[in-house]
């Protein structure tokens, strides 16, 4: 395996760690972790159902097989959660991790023609050097239809264009965003990820012609510092995209417009 296999697995799996699959289940993503890493650091054949309990669930006593089964148990659930993550949100991971049945050494499968691009990977290192000022996540749309989610990317693409005409903030490109569409994450792992000093978020649905967007802004640690609702009426989605953008701005305090956002107190609250 080349060092190149070996980071493209890393980066798989911490985003693993932040996927809608195992956001919730911390304790399934430590032995997945564990035996993955044990295996890329080349100890993959001494994981033992012995060896992972008295790492992972050896508690206050050493793990004993004969009269404790998490080992057995946890693997059974991690085979079923890699399988359904692949078979749904994972279908074009550009890694696939499977744990084979009876065992405990993960095996990978590196698929090229989905693996992340150079050009994303330089993105990520360009964000970090810049230390980003401001995250716009995608906006999420309430209702499933295709149209809905393809209008809420469309405002998300909108309000950074539009806002980058704006501000003199160090805004998070596209490309960076776009990578936590339709993924669970926390605020402060975003954050660490696109090194942004805040993040803007928000949702948008539809009823009876009426558009209503929701928009929320929130510092380092998650809590909000600002927050607006609009509700516009237009046909076309374009026109309206642009229209709500404009009014998100608007109603941006005055300081967002200012060159020194870092200097702001973002804890506090904003009028």
């Amino acid at each position: 395996m080349t060092d190149k296999d070996k980071s493209l697995i890393q980066g798989h799996l911490e985003d693993l760690r932040t996927s809608a699959a195992f956001a919730k289940s911390s304790g399934l993503y430590m032995l997945l972790e564990y035996v993955v890493s044990e295996t890329l650091e080349g100890r993959g054949d001494t994981l033992k159902e012995l060896v992972i309990g008295d790492a992972l669930y050896g508690r206050s006593a050493p793990y004993d097989p004969r009269i404790d089964s998490a080992v057995r148990v946890e693997a059974r659930r991690l085979r079923r959660k890699l399988s359904e993550h692949y078979q749904g949100a994972g279908k074009r991971d550009p890694v696939r991790v499977t744990l084979p049945t009876g065992g405990y050494v993960p095996s990978f499968e590196i698929l090229s023609r989905f693996a992340r691009s150079e050009a994303a990977n330089e993105v990520d290192e360009v964000v970090k050097r810049l230390s980003v000022d401001l995250a716009i996540m995608p906006f999420r749309a309430l209702s499933r239809s295709e149209h809905a989610n393809a209008f809420a990317d469309g405002l998300t693409d909108q309000l950074i264009f539009a806002l980058s005409k704006r501000t003199r903030l160090k805004l998070a490109p596209r490309m960076m965003v776009f990578q936590y569409k339709d993924r669970a994450f926390t605020v402060p792992e975003a954050v660490q990820h696109t090194g942004a000093g805040a993040m803007l978020y928000g949702t948008c649905r539809s009823d009876g012609g009426c558009t209503r967007v929701t928009v929320e802004m929130c510092d380092e640690q998650g809590f909000v510092t600002w927050s607006t609702q609009i509700d516009q009426r237009t046909a076309e989605d374009i026109a309206l995209q642009e229209l709500l953008a404009g009014e998100i701005i608007s109603r941006m305090p005055s300081w967002l417009i200012s060159p020194n956002i870092r200097d702001r107190p973002m804890i506090a609250a904003i009028s």
